[in-house]
């Protein structure tokens, strides 16, 4: 029986509104961590997700269910509101 297999590799950034300094080291790992299980959530891999203080790069494996703007839509929904419930009340990721 045929079956379709797929290695979607994407790089993605997020910057900080405004590029302010909000991704503070208390909880830098705990938002890299969380990142990581919204990727795993939807069926992904999360091969590396690190940053700086005002931006976050992740690269991940993907299955071809979704597509990388869903990804991204679902990825800074959750870890904002993660972010400003348990960290930081202003916290959010650019727009666009």
């Amino acid at each position: 029986m045929p079956h379709t297999s797929g290695n979607i590799l994407l790089h993605f950034i997020f910057a900080t509104q405004g590029r302010r300094p909000s991704i503070k080291p208390a909880f830098r790992d705990d938002l890299f961590a969380y990142l990581g299980g919204i990727v795993r959530e939807m069926n992904g891999t999360a091969l590396n997700i690190n940053g700086a203080n005002d931006h976050v790069h992740m690269l991940i494996r993907v299955r071809p269910a979704h597509s990388a703007s869903e990804i991204a839509r679902v990825v800074k929904a959750n870890s904002s509101r993660w972010a400003r419930q348990k960290h930081l009340a202003e916290f959010a990721w650019q727009t666009g």
